[in-house]
C-alpha cells in the first residue's frame, strides 16, 4: 500500500481527499541551480507515483512550499560543509628484494614442412 503525504505539513491523505499534484524538478549546474514546477490539474495515481511528483493537502500549504523554494531571499536549511583531513602520521614499509628468478627458452630452430 502506498501512502501520500504532504510535502509542506506531513499530513497523511485519505482516499476520498482531493489533493493539489504537482511535478517538481531541479537541476544543479556549475554557475546555478535550475528549479521548476508545474501544479497539474487534477490528481492521477499515475502522475502521484512519479519520483518528480509533490503532493499537498491545501493551497497554503502549496504556497509556502512554492515561496520557500522559488523565493531567494530566504535562507535555504542546507549547509556545505569541507573539512581538511590531514593524515596524523606516515608510516612507510620496506621488505626486502627477492632474489629474481631468469627463465630462459631455447629456441628449437626452424621447422620443415615433411614431404609427401
Amino acid at each position: 500500500m502506498i501512502e501520500f503525504s504532504c510535502d509542506w505539513c506531513s499530513r497523511t491523505k485519505n482516499a476520498q481527499e482531493a489533493w493539489i499534484l504537482g511535478i517538481a524538478a531541479e537541476t544543479v549546474g556549475f554557475t546555478a541551480v535550475r528549479r521548476e514546477a508545474t501544479i497539474l490539474p487534477d490528481w492521477n495515481r499515475e502522475s502521484a507515483v512519479s519520483p518528480l511528483a509533490v503532493h499537498f493537502c491545501s493551497t497554503e500549504c502549496k504556497d509556502k512550499y512554492m515561496a520557500q523554494v522559488f523565493d531567494s531571499r530566504i535562507p535555504a536549511e542546507e549547509e556545505v560543509v569541507f573539512e581538511r583531513v590531514e593524515p596524523a602520521e606516515v608510516i612507510r614499509e620496506t621488505y626486502p628484494r627477492k632474489e629474481r628468478i631468469v627463465t630462459r627458452v631455447s629456441h628449437r630452430g626452424h621447422r620443415h614442412k615433411r614431404a609427401a
